[in-house]
């Protein structure tokens, strides 16, 4: 089965994804994505702060309130039930140039990824802390700030914060557990840390 993996033609993508989603046994989805079937055989996905329903075999994405979700993050959520093989996770974490192709995104992945989570949050370690708390995120031991986010089931995400001085810099990265490549296509981790800033970065508002 074809999974097209390319966000260029968004529409397209949507369309692809959610064929493929079609195809697939909505019981077999559920149990190697740790969703939730529910009558009707639709299915709540936790993604990140939201539960968001996915109707089979249409493929629709909604909110809490109903309406369609938007066609970036349906992409990302469709990619998700049907790459999810129910693989467990290791607790190990691998850089995003070690998943499979990662090379080839890892421009892509710092420009949209790794820099601005920088920009946010590097001189702000605290608030970094905080709002990855009130999104459900938990303290990684390393020897940064890191803090581990669920963001899909099976999809933790850990990002890292090395404050620096006057000699150093301030650093980030942003890691994954080895089974990622098991629950998302490599391209669509280069796309999806910059939502989970987004909704850290949501957080801090009102505290400014």
């Amino acid at each position: 089965m074809e999974k097209k993996r390319s966000f260029m033609n968004l529409d397209e993508t949507l369309k692809q994804a959610a064929s493929n989603f079609a195809a697939l046994d909505p019981a077999e989805i559920a149990a190697s994505a740790g969703v939730e079937l529910k009558e009707g055989s639709s299915m709540e996905v936790p993604f990140i702060d939201h539960t968001f329903r996915v109707y089979h075999p249409a493929g629709q994405v909604k909110t809490e309130t109903g309406e369609d979700a938007s066609v970036y993050l349906a992409i990302i959520i469709l990619h998700y039930l049907v790459t999810a093989d129910g693989t467990p996770l290791t607790g190990r974490w691998i850089a995003y140039r070690h998943m499979p192709g990662g090379e080839i995104y890892i421009g892509p992945f710092q420009k949209r990824a790794v820099n601005p989570f920088l920009k946010t949050f590097g001189d702000r370690p605290a608030d970094f802390q905080k709002a990855a708390e009130e999104l459900g995120g938990h303290r990684q031991d390393s020897s940064g700030i890191s803090m581990v986010i669920p963001v899909l089931p099976r999809v933790p995400i850990c990002f890292t914060i090395w404050p620096g001085d006057e000699e150093i810099p301030t650093s980030a990265n942003i890691l994954f557990d080895e089974a990622a490549p098991s629950y998302l296509p490599t391209e669509d981790y280069a796309h999806l840390p910059a939502i989970v800033n987004g909704a850290m970065k949501g957080k801090l508002q009102g505290r400014d």
